[in-house]
């Protein structure tokens, strides 16, 4: 319900805001930082950001406008919210195989560094998402039937895709493990010189039936902006 003197579009606003500005302090919390500059990237690679996630919310439709609504907030939690819980269970399945693991092969550093990062996601950056999760449904209650309506579907609808295996989320299509490698390496993929390199290079690392044929790696590169140089007569002097 609206509070008095306020409007019930003014207030359906409050609410999503306060919503979506506690979802977005929730990246300070997870104790992995982004790879990617913050400036200087290519627009290929930002778009293969989009890509990427349109395919892991796509009940959000991110690549929509971006207006706040029951529905967009309601799908950005409930993915969000499934892929925290994937999170949670792919540590203890990595729990469960501690003793197999042969610490000798691991650094002092880098065994601190991945205890900081264990720790960071079940200590604090899971239990933050939990309490969101928690004011969400519960504020919706108080929304407007169409409203709540919209918001309890949109999450339904985006926590039942949790991935089903560990590892290389099972999620979207399968071209989200040529955008992940594409993400990761992005210098190396800009520095090459066609996209029939491209295609040998996606080959090597993951075989010819899961990458397919060149034309479906130029249509990928269409898709996403990159460019590579056509082949041409050397400028005379």
């Amino acid at each position: 319900m609206s509070e008095a003197g306020v409007s019930p579009e003014e207030d359906r606003k409050a609410w999503l805001r306060r919503l979506a500005n506690e979802f977005l302090k929730l990246e300070a919390l997870f104790p992995i930082t982004s790879f990617l500059p913050d400036e200087g990237l290519p627009p290929w690679v930002e778009k293969v950001e989009q890509e990427i996630g349109a395919t892991m919310f796509p009940v959000a439709r991110i690549k929509d406008d971006l207006n706040l609504t029951p529905n967009r907030m309601g799908a950005l939690i409930g993915h969000s919210c499934a892929i925290a819980v994937w999170m949670i269970e792919a540590l203890q399945f990595e729990i469960e195989r501690a003793p197999e693991l042969d610490e000798s092969k691991f650094t002092a550093e880098q065994l601190e560094h991945g205890a900081k990062i264990f720790y960071g996601i079940v200590n604090d950056w899971y239990p933050a998402f939990r309490r969101l999760a928690k004011r969400a449904l519960c504020t919706s209650v108080d929304r407007t039937y169409d409203e709540m309506t919209e918001f309890l579907l949109a999450y339904s609808a985006g926590f039942s895709r949790k991935p089903k295996k560990f590892g290389m989320p099972d999620v979207g299509h399968s071209a989200m493990e040529i955008y992940f490698f594409m993400l990761m390496y992005w210098r190396g993929v800009n520095a090459l010189g066609s996209v029939r390199q491209l295609h040998e290079v996606l080959v090597n690392r993951f075989g010819p039936y899961r990458v397919g044929e060149l034309k479906r790696i130029e249509k990928i590169c269409q898709r996403i902006g990159l460019h590579y140089r056509k082949p041409g007569r050397p400028k005379e002097k």
